[in-house]
């Protein structure tokens, strides 16, 4: 039988006009305080974030709803292993990606997106194929956002999931395009605090209801009795090489949603100079985010396998167990917390990824592309009307996944993403590196993920092949081929790159690399 509901349908109303007219407010005030006329104060939100905002902004918007239903959704597959597996996996990445951001703003400090750079570093032809990535990537990560916030809502309250997919995405889409970034930080901020309070009164309450005894006991019992609906010989070993397998997925998995996604770009050029950076991303992503998956996998996941949760039976498909166990542990209250956080999480991570989407669409698609001659305005007018459209676009394709396990989709989408990352970061520091290098090992990257996916018939490995494929092979073709390259790239190029759209940079150190090098009447 499915979870009888505790909450009714117009309880989920006023938890979701409630917080979202909070969000529309919040935006209101940024965006009458600090305006939204010049590009660069509306998609970097003029350079000049100090840390705390920063650091709140990057960990919430790495909160994903998978990071909540996804954790305890491994933490179900895998045992105790799954939820630090998650963890790691997706937090490792950022060690690649803040020292390449750091370098970014060092060599090219007045750049706005990471598709300008590539534009720069490679060529025109090129980099279109980066803002196809980029845009796919953004859709994806709102997509998966508003199919967990469906869920959430659908089995927390009864409401239909197909309205409320859409909705949210009309709501992250709304506040991204009224403030821009610098409404997603100030909003991040709220909540951060509500996730944090959240967390840390929900989790020991179910824990304690559960209790360590019965977690234990329950999941001994999965790994060793075969007539469990969930058996897994190996859910109490934390060394699982399925888990570790999976870990190493997940990484695979979120390098490109990290080093493809112009919104945690911006919010690193956002900061006010690369110390503030350093801090804010190394804070806001290992040392607050890393627990949260690890309690989720631990406490959910581990709690719904205690109680020999058979999500067939239940109705219930896996990325439902969050909701589920909150319902049951915590009735009422548990329902409330539960579809506040995932709220927050979602709407967050939803207006990251649009806030990066309303930078390349005003920078990189406007100007360069449709109106050459496109003032500032004209630029900010056309990102957010376009930030709209892709919230209206993405509640459609939320549809379609409907039943779908969050999971598998973000499984999935490593394979698409991880193959463009290697170009990117290896240019980055390489001059031999030449766009037909970068092209072919891209395409062998990509296509060779895609066949191990689709033609290895064990779906136990054709995941893990595909995304080690994706990731690995465009690496070890650069590698190899660079000694035979005769590309001599000039990264004084890169230096002296001057933006079409007005920079103020706020770093002393970045504006101390540049003096002298320009005659634009003081751009920088």
């Amino acid at each position: 039988m499915m979870v009888a509901l505790v909450a009714s349908a117009w309880q989920g109303w006023i938890v979701l006009v409630g917080f979202g007219v909070i969000l529309i407010t919040i935006s209101l005030l940024v965006a009458r305080r600090f305006g939204t006329a010049d590009v660069d104060g509306l998609v970097v939100a003029g350079r000049s974030l100090p840390f705390g905002l920063v650091a709140a902004a990057v960990f919430v918007a790495w909160v994903w709803t998978t990071t909540l239903l996804g954790a305890a959704e491994a933490g179900f597959w895998f045992g105790i292993s799954g939820g630090l597996n998650y963890a790691w996996g997706a937090a490792f990445p950022f060690f690649i990606f803040i020292p390449l951001a750091m370098r970014m703003r060092r060599i090219m400090p007045r750049t706005t997106t990471f598709v300008e750079y590539m534009r720069e570093r490679f060529s025109d032809n090129f980099a279109k194929v980066y803002i196809l990535f980029g845009v796919a990537l953004v859709f994806y990560v709102c997509v998966e956002q508003s199919v967990g916030l469906g869920y959430t809502m659908q089995y927390s309250f009864g409401m239909n999931y197909k309205l409320m997919a859409v909705l949210m995405s009309l709501l992250f889409a709304s506040f991204i395009a009224i403030a821009g970034l610098r409404g997603s930080v100030y909003n991040s901020v709220f909540q951060f605090f509500v996730i944090a309070i959240v967390v840390f009164v929900a989790m020991p309450i179910i824990l304690g209801k559960v209790g360590l005894t019965n977690a234990y006991e329950g999941m001994k019992d999965v790994a060793m009795n075969t007539a469990n609906p969930n058996h897994n010989n190996e859910a109490l070993n934390l060394f699982s090489f399925a888990g570790f397998r999976y870990g190493l997925v997940a990484f695979a998995v979120a390098i490109g949603q990290i080093i493809l996604s112009q919104g945690y770009y911006s919010a690193a050029l956002a900061a006010v100079n690369s110390r503030t950076l350093l801090k804010a991303y190394l804070v806001g992503t290992i040392f607050a985010w890393i627990p949260i998956p690890i309690i989720f996998g631990n406490v959910i996941g581990s709690g719904a396998l205690s109680i020999k949760l058979d999500t067939e039976a239940a109705e219930v498909v896996r990325t439902g167990i969050t909701p589920y166990i909150f319902s049951q542990y915590l009735g009422f209250g548990g329902v409330i917390m539960l579809a506040i956080l995932v709220l927050m999480a979602g709407l967050t991570t939803g207006g990251n990824g649009l806030a990066g989407l309303q930078a390349i669409f005003s920078v990189d698609l406007f100007k360069k592309y449709i109106k050459r001659d496109a003032t500032e305005k004209q630029q900010t007018s056309f990102g957010k009307w376009m930030t709209l459209a892709g919230g209206i676009l993405i509640g459609v394709l939320a549809l379609v996944l409907e039943g779908k396990s969050l999971l598998n989709i973000d499984i999935f989408s490593g394979i698409l993403f991880a193959a463009p990352c290697a170009p990117l970061v290896v240019g980055m520091y390489s001059k031999r590196l030449n766009v037909g290098l970068s092209a072919v090992a891209v395409l062998i990257g990509l296509v060779g993920g895609l066949i191990a996916y689709f033609t290895i018939e064990n779906p136990d490995w054709n995941f893990f092949i595909g995304n080690v494929i994706s990731l690995v092979a465009p690496f070890l073709i650069i590698l190899v081929g660079l000694p035979f390259t005769k590309h001599e790239f000039d990264f004084d190029r890169l230096l002296n790159y001057v933006s079409e759209h007005r920079v103020v940079l706020h770093d002393p150190d970045e504006a101390a690399a540049i003096a002298g090098t320009t005659t634009d009447g003081g751009e920088s």
